[in-house]
């Protein structure tokens, strides 16, 4: 027993060593992660064939001697520019908060590299006003790199930061090798360092203190830039159960998110040793705020879900105040988060970086025309559609020119609504008013629909049409049921628009009937809406496709 004992020891002690030297070797140089096109300390450095690239490190400080809260960004991007009638080679921005008062600062100032390196992190910036900065490993001994260690300075006017930092997690790679297409046309190199501790002097408002805390430090270069591609919302967030998540949420210029990998992804850090990538989440927006001094809107709460993990969260900033106009306008700010994963409680803390920024909507009732009865719907569009501002509809209308709304329906989520229990007779008349509002009533828009709609209860699209009776007021659509095509009937020799729409509202079709027919063969058996407009009419008829 003894001898066995003797045996397993030294074999324990081994894979104990053989363990922690695994755990460890992240921390030493050169270290490049498995399946990772990203190597370090390397790609820490510049890298001078990119089209744009920058260096970011935003956290959570407590001055030692107040217990005053504290948030930062500090971010140094490399971006060439002589617009300005002088040559520079980027600029950086400096915001820090006290997170108590709410109390909000930030400088960007443009700015030379004295010394950019390609082989490891080492800047020193000199910016336009004078003041020199850096941003740079620790050296220990001389000319002997730390690993994940750093040092920084900035000054912005009576706010400064001198930090040093120690990651404490290997490197984040979203998309596990580090690069990826972001939106339409772009790719980026992409790493993070999601736990760092902090250690330093902050000054703020010219009183100065010993800080500590937490950081996340963020790297990309490629050819994506903030000012001229796709708008973004992105998060960083650090959980109380060790896991780390990086969230991105990219729009297309007609402010749609598709559901694709290069509009969205969420990297996440579950321990140590495992991480991973998914684009298989929804990120809704619950809240928005509008910035004082700009008028811009930023969402500002977000519900956050995905299956893997079971991740349900709700993000929400901690203040509504910290845009940064110059050079481009975007939000930057501390967050919160509360929640579960896979059905623990958990609560967190990170970072928001908004670019993407939302107006109130625009409105217009396309129906009824001036005849109406409860087989037809009332419906309208959104005439600057936005997949992150969801909004809610009320419906009223007037009988007395708008001396008076009444209430028809309130919440409505969708753009049409059928109207069953009204209180009219035939020969009454009405205009029809719809508001539309985000959750928080903080975007709003309504519209009046353009002419007074008559109540007729024999009013239908569908009825059979005597030619020669027909005015050029009138739309008609035949044969019903149709086939492979509608002809359309009108006096009207002018051009004809249409829509087809199923009889959820969904848009499904739209252009101008050519020869006065329109195709079909593309839609399903089924009934439809179809609304013609012409030069003085607009009307909406059902009918079965065969």
């Amino acid at each position: 027993m003894h001898r066995l004992r003797h045996i397993y020891i030294p074999i324990l002690l081994s894979l104990l060593a053989l363990s922690v030297a695994r755990a460890q070797e992240w921390k030493n140089y050169p270290f490049t992660p498995e399946g990772s096109l990203i190597s370090f300390p390397a790609d820490e450095g510049w890298h001078p064939d990119e089209e744009i690239e920058w260096w970011y490190i935003a956290g959570h400080l407590e001055g030692t001697t107040s217990g005053t809260p504290y948030s930062f960004m500090l971010t140094y991007f490399y971006y060439p520019d002589d617009t300005l009638g002088i040559s520079f080679d980027g600029f950086r921005i400096l915001n820090i908060s006290n997170d108590h008062t709410g109390f909000f600062h930030t400088e960007t100032m443009v700015l030379n590299y004295v010394d950019l390196a390609t082989d490891h992190l080492h800047i020193d910036a000199s910016l336009l006003n004078g003041i020199s900065e850096y941003w740079k490993h620790k050296e220990e001994p001389a000319e002997t790199l730390v690993p994940f260690e750093y040092e920084l300075s900035a000054t912005a006017g009576e706010n400064a930061l001198t930090l040093s930092t120690v990651s404490q997690k290997p490197p984040l790679i979203p998309g596990n090798d580090g690069l990826f297409d972001m939106g339409g046309s772009s790719y980026t190199y992409y790493y993070s360092l999601t736990e760092n501790i902090v250690e330093g002097t902050l000054t703020f408002e010219g009183e100065s203190e010993p800080v500590t805390g937490s950081a996340w430090i963020d790297r990309q270069y490629g050819t994506f830039n903030p000012n001229t591609r796709e708008k973004y919302e992105w998060f960083f967030l650090q959980l109380s159960n060790g896991m780390d998540l990086n969230i991105w949420e990219l729009f297309t210029t007609e402010n749609m998110q598709p559901d694709l990998p290069a509009y969205k992804h969420i990297s996440v850090y579950v321990d140590t040793g495992t991480q991973y990538t998914s684009y298989d989440f929804e990120l809704k927006q619950l809240s928005w705020a509008k910035m004082p001094e700009t008028e811009n809107c930023y969402a500002q709460t977000w519900k956050l879900t995905s299956e893997l993990n079971q991740i349900d969260l709700r993000i929400s900033t901690l203040h509504h105040n910290s845009e940064v106009e110059i050079p481009f306008n975007l939000f930057e700010g501390a967050t919160t988060a509360t929640g579960t994963v896979n059905g623990v409680p958990v609560t967190g803390i990170g970072f928001a970086e908004l670019l993407k920024t939302y107006e109130a909507p625009q409105l217009k009732i396309t129906l009824p025309g001036r005849m109406w009865n409860e087989n037809f719907p009332i419906q309208w569009e959104i005439q600057n559609p936005d997949d992150g501002r969801p909004l809610l509809f009320d419906l009223s209308y007037t009988s007395d020119e708008g001396s008076s709304w009444i209430p028809i329906s309130e919440g409505i989520s969708d753009t049409l609504y059928y109207w069953n229990d009204h209180p009219f007779v035939n020969g009454d008349s009405c205009w029809f008013r719809v508001d539309g509002y985000t959750s928080n009533h903080s975007l709003e828009g309504s519209d009046t629909s353009e002419w007074a709609t008559h109540y007729n209860d024999q009013y239908t699209s569908i009825a059979p049409v005597n030619k020669d009776n027909l005015s050029q007021s009138d739309l008609w659509v035949y044969p019903n049921p149709a086939g492979e095509s509608l002809r359309v009937r009108t006096g009207d020799p002018g051009e004809i628009l249409y829509e087809i729409r199923d009889l959820t509202g969904r848009l499904l079709d739209e252009g101008t009937s050519t020869g006065r027919a329109i195709r079909i063969g593309n839609l399903k058996r089924g009934i439809y809406l179809i609304q013609l407009k012409s030069s003085d009419h607009i009307t909406v008829q059902r009918f079965i496709k065969e």
